[in-house]
């Protein structure tokens, strides 16, 4: 039998992402997430002032841009006023990881319940395309690196999950948008971050690795071969930590 696909309710209207990028799939994925579990009027969106700015204006749910790299501070605060909701965020790898990791790193200290979407595009995006010190790769090249990141100038990328598992939080898991195998995978975990939250377990961050053709100088289909081929060589695709903090992998 057929399978008729349609646009969640939750999507209210387009938005205006560059060709190929990835933010919008993960804004669907949020949608078909939080009407499944019927989450959808509880839901408050914690957004950065970047990329995943597009996002506030699409989703028929309550949202806030946070100051940028401080979502995680932002989320904190109304989860304490308004525990019943049904908050996440989503940024940027710069955002959660450069800017606002010391937000991030006490987020999950704390074990707030929230649930946060980390985009990993390698690149500062919304910005013309920097280096992003934590996870651009040696050798790619940036507006801010024109001969390729020199890991002897800039340090190597780092895998903030292999850090962050070490924190007492509920989830942390890293999936990728290059087909659709990994789509679905991603649906997942982002579902697993909103029933923890809902259960109040705690603390769930998801990354997923997502292609950026604007600022990598690439058409669409070259950036996820590039995604799957290199970058997720340095971050690997899998779940970290599952179920109030015990690690898996």
């Amino acid at each position: 039998m057929a399978v008729i696909l349609k646009k969640p309710e939750m999507i209210n209207q387009q938005v205006g992402w560059c060709g190929g990028c990835g933010h919008g799939i993960v804004q669907r994925l949020v949608a078909e997430c939080c009407e499944e579990l019927d989450l959808v009027e509880k839901t408050i969106q914690v957004v950065d002032i970047a990329c995943a700015y597009w996002s506030i204006d699409t989703l028929n749910c309550d949202g806030i841009a946070g100051p940028h790299g401080r979502c995680a501070a932002v989320a904190t605060g109304i989860k304490k006023v308004l525990p019943d909701s049904n908050v996440y965020i989503h940024a940027g790898d710069g955002c959660s990881y450069v800017i606002g990791l010391a937000e991030t790193c006490y987020a999950a200290q704390r074990n707030v319940p929230v649930t946060m979407i980390v985009v990993n595009n390698g690149i500062f995006g919304m910005t013309g395309g920097q280096m992003c010190p934590a996870t651009t790769l040696v050798g790619d090249k940036t507006v801010s690196s024109k001969k390729g990141r020199d890991d002897t100038v800039a340090g190597e990328p780092f895998d903030m999950l292999n850090i962050i598992q070490n924190y007492p939080i509920a989830y942390a898991a890293r999936g990728a948008l290059y087909d659709s195998k990994h789509i679905d995978e991603t649906k997942k975990m982002l579902k697993r971050g909103f029933e923890y939250q809902r259960d109040n377990k705690g603390f769930s961050i998801i990354e997923i690795l997502s292609p950026c053709p604007t600022n990598w100088k690439m058409s669409p289909v070259d950036a996820m071969v590039k995604l799957k081929e290199e970058n997720e060589k340095i971050f690997p695709v899998k779940v970290y930590v599952d179920n109030g903090g015990e690690q898996i992998g």
